[in-house]
């Protein structure tokens, strides 16, 4: 590992303990009847039971009491150090804490797979909605560090939920209009919180589908948790991260600190489990687990410095994009085309107006960031009636003439956003740019309501200087490089030599509504972070996967020779299906190349969170990782660099979680160098990100295929070739 920087200290959101010195004495009965009891199966029964029944077959369950002496069940010594017995070990030590926090009370939810119990807090002193029971969620998890050898409890804070104070009953009954469209329905409801008459528990946390059909169940004592259905159907204004996020991106805020925040909540939640009681349950340690230096890395520094206009190298993109595009757009002739209703008429001008010359002098113009000039188009849509935005948009794409010379970009104000909670304004928003692709015309889409809140803020407001607000400037800004990248330029790649690899990033989205699983691939990018093609398909089309990733390698060949590699970003565990379908393309390409596949998480993790304990903002150095063992890894992927001051504007991202496999030689070990280089891989590809300058911590290997699968469901025809897979016009 390398070197880590001066002055860093740092430590992860668990807990060590120790198992018994001695074995204990747990209970079982091996039968082949149906029992009221806790079962094992082969995945987690302690291996001691090998020998104490010996005609146990794989299929077969077996019931314990764990350490109560129960008639009929057999007395067995087991182990909890063995690491065999971890599976068992981990049950036993979730049972023991899920009766520690109803003994006093708390409501809790147990995971159904591995019984992992989130405890939640009551918590109304920050609660915004009145009409509901916030809830902070925290999982305690038995775990094991791989690294240490040691068994941990990681403490993690979930995100809150809401309890609606009325019970499903009321909600169902306070429909007065037998004929409305609008209707309650079983539907509105995922998880309840149910109130039971049980000696042991109060309040059960779980799914209306499964508990509704429970013998005795009364509606009346079921209350729903807040979901995207209920909100809506109650209209309730609940915030959305999403919302806050896309408003950030007009106005520039200060994000807030989530290091600080998760550290209080979970230093609150350890003074529960800080006592007597809970260690003669389980013998915690007192503070949180620091990290052996051993298991601390740090990325090549040179790894996150970018090439800009002129081969200019500046590791801060907002700085570097001033210097031009790494690459300009490759159409000589470009042409920029308004679309806006037309009561927007004067903010579309403006905002041509912005593009063309300058806004407040802070932000230069579109031209320094598409590295051509180009034109207003003689033709424009105003739009009379934004109940019909598709018919009139299809009327003037059929009417409107082309100039096969030039290229077009679409500027669309539009009035919806496309996190909107109304189904079909969300798909009228998607279904714009999939008519505009059809006449290959790419677009910029901009709110119009929020933009002109920030504009008309910026002209009311001023900075601590006493000078006028600019904040619009760093919008157009974003909106100008993702422009480019649209329009096939290349606003910065990354300043690295070139190698014969190909890195593929493969990512999923679930479409709520529709209930489809598209996946974005193959997403395909030399080690330069130089973007080839991408394809997409449905979840279940193995063989496309690996039609993809074959034409992603016949594409890099031809431009580029054999690569001596393929490295694919995943989005979670490759089953060995689809490895099968890999390895067969591999074997008909003739292509005897070690293959790296990196499980990456598309959310932050919140399972493993690292801090450093000697910075008061406890964010650890970007670059930072720490190795878990099993081939895991955390990677901080953030804008605090040594001997640089932190942007607060950038916000404090959580690490990502990485797991490193070679699934066509999974028994030898991966080399240290080979290991330091993914993961820099996996660190670079965060700062290719052309839709905003602003660093992202997760890489556009996992980030652009889940953008293209979160608009396809909505797109009227998904699948047809007609749809451009050589630029990225979704950014």
């Amino acid at each position: 590992m390398n070197n880590q920087p001066t002055r860093e200290n740092l430590f992860l959101n668990a807990i060590r303990f120790q198992f018994p010195e001695d074995p204990k004495t747990f209970y079982f009965l091996h039968t082949t009847g149906k029992r009221n009891f806790p079962f094992l199966t082969h995945h987690n029964k302690p291996i001691e039971l090998e020998e104490a029944f010996p005609d146990f077959k794989n299929s077969d369950k077996i019931y314990s009491t764990f350490e109560v002496e129960t008639n009929g069940f057999t007395p067995v010594k087991i182990d909890l150090r063995d690491p065999r017995n971890f599976a068992f070990a981990k049950r036993y030590y979730n049972r023991l804490i899920y009766q520690y926090f109803v003994s006093k009370n708390f409501l809790i939810e147990s995971n159904k797979i591995t019984k992992d119990n989130q405890i939640w807090f009551r918590a109304d002193r920050d609660n915004p909605y009145p009409e509901c029971i916030k809830y902070d969620r925290y999982t305690l998890r038995v775990s094991f560090d791989k690294f240490n050898n040691a068994p941990q409890l990681v403490i993690t804070y979930d995100r809150p939920t809401w309890m609606y104070k009325k019970s499903v009953a009321a909600i169902m009954q306070s429909a007065d209009d037998p004929f409305s469209s609008i209707q309650p329905s079983a539907e509105l409801f995922g998880k309840v919180v149910y109130r039971r008459k049980d000696k042991f528990t109060k309040f059960i946390v779980d799914k209306y589908s499964s508990i509704s059909l429970t013998d005795n169940f009364d509606s009346n004592n079921a209350y729903p948790i807040m979901n995207r259905e209920l909100i809506n159907y109650l209209q309730i204004e609940f915030a959305d991260e999403d919302e806050n996020h896309e408003l950030s991106s007009y106005k520039k805020t200060y994000p807030r600190n989530k290091y600080k925040r998760y550290l209080d909540k979970i230093s609150a939640f350890y003074k529960i489990i800080d006592n007597d009681k809970f260690r003669k349950l389980i013998n915690i340690e007192n503070k949180f687990t620091k990290l052996n230096p051993l298991q601390i890395g740090h990325t090549n520094s040179a790894s996150r410095s970018l090439m800009f206009g002129g081969n200019v190298t500046n590791y801060n993109p907002q700085i570097g994009v001033n210097y031009g595009p790494f690459q300009p757009t490759p159409y000589p002739s470009v042409s920029m085309l308004a679309i806006f209703p037309k009561e927007d008429k004067k903010a579309a001008g403006n905002l041509l107006l912005y593009f063309k010359n300058n806004y407040k002098e802070l932000f230069k113009g579109l031209k320094l960031y598409i590295g051509r000039d180009f034109s207003f188009s003689r033709q424009y849509l105003e739009i009379q009636d934004t109940n019909n935005i598709l018919e009139e948009l299809s009327d003037f794409l059929r009417n409107m003439t082309f100039n096969h010379n030039e290229k077009i970009i679409a500027i669309y104000l539009t009035p919806i956003g496309k996190h909107t909670s109304d189904k079909e304004e969300r798909k009228i928003y998607y279904r714009v740019k999939e008519k505009l692709l059809k006449y290959n015309i790419v677009s910029q889409c901009i709110e119009t309501s929020k933009m002109l809140s920030v504009i008309e803020h910026d002209n009311t407001n001023t900075d601590s200087n006493g000078n006028p607000q600019k904040n619009f400037a760093y919008t157009l800004q974003n909106m100008s490089i993702a422009i480019n990248a649209k329009l096939g330029g290349t606003p910065w790649r990354l300043s690295s030599q070139k190698q014969d690899e190909l890195i593929v990033g493969v990512g999923a989205f679930r479409n709520i509504e529709t209930n489809t699983q598209y996946i974005g691939s193959a997403f395909s990018f030399d080690n330069t972070g130089s973007f080839n093609s991408f394809d997409y398909f449905l979840k279940d089309e193995l063989e496309e996967l690996a039609g993809s990733i074959e034409n992603a390698i016949l594409k890099f060949a031809v431009a580029n020779g054999k690569p001596q590699r393929l490295i694919i970003h995943y989005y979670k565990t490759m089953n060995h299906k689809e490895i099968a379908h890999i390895e067969k393309t591999l074997h008909n390409l003739n292509l005897d190349i070690p293959f790296y596949v990196l499980t990456i998480n598309k959310t932050e993790s919140e399972d493993y969170v690292v801090f450093d304990d000697n910075y008061k903002e406890l964010m650890p150095y970007s670059g930072t990782y720490v190795n878990l063992g099993d081939k895991t890894y955390l990677l901080c992927n953030n804008t605090r660099y040594e001997n640089a001051r932190l942007n607060p504007y950038d916000g404090y991202p959580f690490p990502i979680k990485i797991k490193i496999d070679c699934p066509n030689d999974p028994i030898r070990d991966i080399d240290t160098a080979t290991i330091n280089q993914l993961i820099d891989q996996v660190y670079q590809f965060s700062r290719i990100y052309w839709k905003s300058v602003k660093q992202q911590n997760l890489p556009v290997t996992i980030k652009y295929p889940e953008m293209i699968a979160q608009m396809l469901p909505y797109f009227t025809d998904a699948n047809s070739y007609d749809i451009d897979t050589n630029h990225l016009w979704f950014l």
